[in-house]
C-alpha cells in the first residue's frame, strides 16, 4: 500500500487530536482527490477534439436520449445538471463546432431543440468507447463482481449524504 496525502493529514489529525476519529477524511478527502484526478484526466482526454468535459456531457446526454438525439435546452438541462441559461453557452459551442444543430421542436415551434449532427454522432460514439475502456482499465484492480460491489457502497453513501443532509436535488 503507497502512503499518500491523506494518510499524512490522518497522521497529523492522530498527533494533534488523538481523541478525534478522523478515518473518515481517509474516505471523503480520497473521494475529493479522485473528482480531482478524474476531471483532470478528462480535460487532458478531450483537449484534442475542442472539448470540455462539460460539452461532452451534452453530446452524451443526446447520444443516450436515443433517436432522433434531440432534446430541448431544458430537458438537455436537467440531464446534464445545468442550468438553461448554461446549455444555451454549451449548445451554441456545439453548434459552433458542427457537432450539434438546431432543429424546431416538432410540438412547439416556438422552442428549438438541440440535435446531434451526423459528425457529433460519430465523435461521441468515439469517445464514449475510448472513455469507457480508460475506465475499465483504471478499475482493472477490481475483482470479479467487486465492481458491483464498490459501485453499490458509492451509491448507499450517495443516498446517505442526501438524507443525512436533506439534499433531494440530483445537480451535485
Amino acid at each position: 500500500m503507497t502512503y499518500d496525502r491523506v494518510d499524512s493529514i490522518l497522521e497529523q489529525w492522530a498527533n494533534e487530536r488523538p481523541d478525534l476519529d478522523a478515518s473518515p477524511i481517509g474516505i471523503f478527502g480520497r473521494i475529493s482527490r479522485i473528482d480531482r484526478l478524474f476531471e483532470q484526466s478528462m480535460a487532458e482526454f478531450l483537449r484534442p477534439f475542442g472539448l470540455t468535459l462539460g460539452l461532452f456531457d451534452v453530446l452524451a446526454a443526446l447520444r443516450r436520449n436515443g433517436e432522433p438525439f434531440q432534446a430541448k435546452p431544458s430537458e438537455l438541462a436537467a440531464m446534464t445538471m445545468l442550468t438553461s441559461g448554461g446549455m444555451t453557452g454549451r449548445v451554441d459551442q456545439l453548434e459552433k463546432l458542427n457537432l450539434v444543430r438546431r432543429v424546431p421542436d416538432p410540438d412547439d415551434r416556438r422552442v428549438m431543440m438541440a440535435q446531434l449532427s451526423p459528425e457529433g454522432r460519430e465523435l461521441i460514439d468515439q469517445l464514449m468507447g475510448e472513455h469507457l475502456d480508460r475506465e475499465r482499465d483504471r478499475l482493472e484492480w477490481l475483482q470479479d463482481g467487486e465492481s458491483a460491489d464498490f459501485a453499490g457502497y458509492l451509491r448507499t453513501l450517495e443516498a446517505s449524504l442526501r438524507s443525512f443532509d436533506g439534499l433531494t436535488r440530483d445537480d451535485s
